[in-house]
């Protein structure tokens, strides 16, 4: 008893006495933090505490000297006690049986022809070029976008010069935070100026063009009807978007006009009246710079005026031969991209250089108009070549049973699809689409078996001097039907003959390899 007595009053002393310790040095403490602004109110809180409740006093100060212990200590010296110690020959083992993944999908053999027919030039882009296996010899290049030949023009040249030496190959910024430069102010206002809009915007990628513009103006529950075989682009934004779309079958009005009453009488019949219709058919980066007598795009050819289109998107890869892409309307679009687009907030902008090879391309065309009768003498001469590169082949009664051109005599670009019944005789889809399994059966059946055959025309039609080529898509990401075909390009510095000797060469070679094709040829080609 005595001696549980004499424990109890000792651990008392010692209580009290450490009470009087921690208390001595609290007062201490406190009164050091009083002076900083704010402390007085921690003060308070700290001494209403410690009336109450003292032992909770001694947990938060051991709480924040664990905290302050634990923030000021280095991650690494926290993570060394969970290193595990290899020496050099474990290292040696491990690096030894490391095999990585491959960066991409390994090609199968059936497919590896097209890396293969991927032709590689010597120089610079022109109506003549010299490819690395032509062995010095120069052939027609009726393979490019490049249609007004911009791409070798000395004065483009002489002025991307100018501006590299200036500013240097980069933007190093997007739009919105330091990446737009003077040069590409003026671009805004060259294009909005040529086009007749109130303003333009710029981007660094055609290809991000239409899936930065749509999204800004479309949201959820907003409905799309659109043409059915716009670009890939077109369709990554209006999915972007994630509004309701409606597809009309390509350039059908009557199928449009359709579509837009069985909404009207159905979707839209309890709906309040509708303020706004937006009808997204094709961007006009094929048209801008090769429609109209002065290169103005669908609305100079059918004569409209540019402001009842609002939203307008092109590329500057093609007629321009240049990079980037633009969207042309009014100010009050235009502005609200500036905010609310993600390519013009967080993509790189264009190379100044670039920009200016598009300004001096729309200075050409401006240059080349005659005041008599409106017309740019550039653009005339292109019109010529795509009508009379039509007319060949249109009338051509050779290949009219094999082929179908699937192009208007105003295209720069002449698409031939072989004739359906040959597909069919071929056992060849009416088209390619789908995802999944489907897809990646048809790209190894038929799909190969009909890019091979195109390619085999290609080669045969190069051998002769002349460069074509064929469409080529990613169908993995592609959600409408498509079907592969040749591609022949105009230019407005070919002459007559180059295009007489051009189809001559291509329609003696289309004859010789679809004329009298069966199945069984078919075939042997594609195991071959």
């Amino acid at each position: 008893m005595n001696s549980t007595l004499t424990t109890s009053i000792a651990f008392q002393d010692i209580w009290n006495s450490t009470s009087d310790v921690v208390s001595k040095y609290l007062i201490i403490i406190l009164s050091y933090m009083e002076s900083i602004p704010g402390g007085s109110i921690i003060v308070r809180y700290i001494k209403s505490s410690h009336k109450n409740d003292p032992i909770r006093t001694l947990f938060e100060i051991a709480l924040l000297g664990f905290a302050i212990k634990y923030f000021t200590t280095a991650k690494y010296e926290r993570k060394k006690k969970d290193y595990v110690r290899l020496n050099q020959n474990e290292i040696d083992d491990l690096i030894d049986d490391w095999i990585p993944e491959p960066l991409v999908q390994s090609v199968e053999s059936k497919e590896s022809w097209q890396l293969d027919s991927i032709p590689i030039v010597k120089g610079p882009i022109d109506t003549k070029v010299e490819l690395i296996d032509t062995h010095g010899a120069k052939i027609l290049n009726f393979a490019s976008n490049n249609f007004l030949n911009f791409g070798v023009d000395s004065k483009v040249k002489k002025e991307c010069s100018k501006v590299i030496h200036s500013n240097g190959v980069g933007a190093c910024g997007p739009p919105n935070f330091y990446g737009n430069q003077d040069i590409h102010i003026k671009l805004e206002n060259d294009l909005a100026s040529f086009f007749g809009t109130e303003s333009a915007v710029l981007y660094g990628q055609d290809f991000c063009t239409a899936g930065s513009v749509l999204p800004s103006f479309l949201k959820r529950n907003d409905t799309v009807i659109a043409d059915s075989s716009v670009n890939v682009a077109i369709q990554k934004a209006l999915i972007l978007s994630r509004c309701d779309i409606y597809w009309y079958n390509h350039n059908d009005l009557e199928h449009l006009e359709q579509i837009m009453k069985d909404l009207n009488e159905n979707v839209f019949k309890y709906e309040k009246p509708i303020s706004r219709k937006f009808i997204i058919t094709e961007d006009e980066s094929f048209s801008l710079g090769v429609l109209g007598k002065t290169g103005k795009g669908l609305a100079e050819e059918f004569n409209i005026e540019r402001s009842e289109v609002d939203i307008t998107i092109g590329s500057m890869a093609n007629a321009f031969c240049s990079s980037g892409g633009f969207c042309i309307g009014d100010r009050v679009m235009s502005y609200h991209q500036r905010i609310g687009s993600m390519a013009y907030c967080f993509s790189a902008s264009l190379p100044a250089y670039v920009a200016r090879a598009t300004s001096v391309g729309i200075q050409l065309i401006k240059d080349s108009i005659n005041e008599k009768n409106g017309e740019s003498s550039i653009l005339s001469k292109l019109h010529g070549n795509n009508k009379t590169l039509y007319d060949l082949f249109s009338k051509d009664s050779k290949i009219s049973k094999l082929v179908e051109i699937k192009s208007c005599s105003k295209s720069s670009i002449l698409h031939l699809e072989i004739n359906s019944q040959i597909r069919s005789l071929l056992n060849l889809p009416t088209s390619y689409t789908g995802t999944g399994s489907e897809l990646a059966y048809r790209i190894k059946k038929e799909l190969n078996n009909e890019e091979l055959l195109l390619q085999k025309i290609i080669d045969e039609v190069k051998s002769q001097g002349i460069l074509i080529t064929r469409s080529r898509f990613t169908y993995e990401q592609e959600s409408l039907p498509l079907i592969p075909h040749l591609k022949i390009h105009s230019n407005v510095d070919f002459d007559k003959g180059d295009l007489i000797k051009a189809h001559d060469i291509i329609s003696k070679i289309i004859v010789n390899n679809l004329d009298g094709i069966t199945l069984e040829k078919f075939t042997k080609l594609a195991n071959n």
